[in-house]
């Protein structure tokens, strides 16, 4: 089958991939992992240029939007999923369906990356807004202990005076 004709064949999948009926009019989760899917089908070959730069984009802004890493992962692992299943039932080559899968796990696999790097840029956010309250909170009570011993000094002060 031509690169083309099994891009259509695969576009065919995708209400079936995505189990869309549960979500009407707006687009279901894992949506981005087929959208990519195609993509890697089209151009082809073993690297897909901006196939990075579009999950990223996708990814970030499911993040953004409050998904949590675990959740991106569990809809891609799924779509993953339904895709393999989807394939070996539409296609009866195997040389269509390891394109098919090749492209999946390619895609599967930069999802993966992608949320690995925002789950540790997220972590070490964290880490630095962690290490800016805890100086804080040592300023603060520095602070105190210098008020504290100043008061003490000024009752001292006001003890001697009377």
């Amino acid at each position: 089958m031509s690169d083309v004709d099994l891009v259509e064949a695969v576009s065919v999948l995708r209400d079936e991939v995505l189990d869309t009926q549960e979500y009407g009019d707006r687009d279901p989760p894992g949506s981005e992992f087929f959208e990519a899917l195609l993509r890697a089908l089209t151009v082809g070959g073993d690297s897909v240029p901006g196939l990075d730069l579009t999950l990223h984009d996708a990814v970030a802004r499911r993040l953004a939007w409050g998904d949590s890493e675990e959740v991106v992962l569990s809809d891609a692992e799924l779509v993953f999923d339904r895709m393999i299943i989807a394939c070996q039932r539409a296609f009866r080559d195997p040389a269509d369906q390891m394109v098919v899968i090749e492209a999946s796990t390619l895609v599967a696999v930069t999802v993966a990356r992608v949320v690995s790097m925002a789950a540790v840029a997220r972590a070490s956010r964290d880490r630095a807004a962690r290490l800016r309250e805890e100086m804080a909170q040592r300023q603060l009570r520095e602070v105190l202990e210098k008020q504290k011993a100043t008061i003490a000094l000024l009752e001292s002060e006001i003890k001697d005076y009377r």
